[in-house]
């Protein structure tokens, strides 16, 4: 079934009226259905430390070895992805940093941003024009201006050193819904993350393919873990997700930003394809929202 622009619009816009329920992040506590959160948990590179979960589209939460917090792009209360302890938040957590890679709405939700905020004080880092949009909606979000607000060198943060790194892709805010104003909200981005361990996962954000992932991203950030959209319309495809790992040349590869939407790759089965021809080298880790691995 196709879906027009007008409904997808309309089926996320719907987070923009309704009351948001922040999420609940304790290990081990149950699901609203039942399930242990620990139950799906699986190994993808022996001796690491790092959990990575995958919350659905483009939102994940990592856990360091210092046993800090981070989400990136948390779209919680309308992603229709999204795993219910999320959304009921029956034991929450800390959240230590919380990192955006650009303002669309499917990755920068303000109900859900001002709903962590209020709860959990986090750290905020996005680029420079989104911090302030951030700031000036949410006065009490704790954004990190003065540290870490534009691509270039990395910053220590909470003992694990943070870069932001290009995207090719475009970036804008919608605060009065789909059929009103998209502000502004600088550049798109995505990140190289370097945890206590040494282990790096670089999340690329919504972007095509571009020269930065071999010469910024694999030459010289060379990340162990590249986690990158293969949904097309909006992103790379599988095929250009697959070519990215050529570039990028890391030891695991974990597709996102797909299967959300009807518009949208719907299985991973072709980029797992794709990343054999193009980057045998690379392990394709396939998960499910909810699902946590250890890298």
């Amino acid at each position: 079934m196709k879906m027009e622009r007008r409904e997808f619009l309309q089926t996320i816009a719907a987070g923009f009226g309704a009351a948001v329920v922040a999420p609940g992040m304790l290990r081990g506590s149950e699901d609203a259905d039942g399930s242990k959160p620990g139950e799906q948990m699986r190994t993808v590179n022996p001796g690491g430390e790092v959990l990575v979960e995958w919350l659905g589209h483009g939102s994940f939460r990592f856990d360091s070895p210092g046993g800090k917090t981070i989400l990136l792009d948390p779209w919680l209360s309308t992603n229709p992805k999204c795993p219910a302890k999320y959304r009921t938040m029956k034991e929450p957590a800390k959240v230590d940093i919380v990192l955006f890679t650009h303002g669309h709405v499917d990755h920068f939700m303000l109900p859900d941003t001002n709903d962590i905020v209020e709860r959990y004080n986090p750290k905020i880092v996005a680029g420079f024009e989104l911090q302030f949009v951030i700031k000036a909606k949410l006065p009490k979000a704790n954004t990190l201006t003065f540290q870490l607000a534009n691509k270039g060198a990395p910053s220590d943060i909470e003992g694990i050193k943070i870069a932001m790194v290009g995207a090719d892709h475009s970036s804008g805010a919608q605060f009065t819904g789909f059929e009103g104003v998209c502000e502004y909200t600088g550049e798109p981005a995505g990140y190289v993350m370097e945890f206590e361990n040494g282990l790096k996962i670089y999340h690329s954000g919504d972007t095509g393919l571009m020269t930065d992932m071999k010469t910024v991203i694999g030459d010289f950030y060379e990340p162990d873990v590249a986690i990158l959209p293969i949904g097309g319309v909006y992103t790379m495809g599988p095929k250009e997700a697959a070519y990215a790992c050529k570039l990028i040349r890391p030891k695991v590869v974990i597709p996102e930003h797909y299967g959300t939407f009807p518009m949208l790759v719907q299985s991973a089965d072709e980029f797992v394809g794709f990343v054999r021809d193009y980057a045998p080298k690379t392990k394709a880790v396939v998960m499910n929202p909810g699902e946590v691995v250890v890298v």
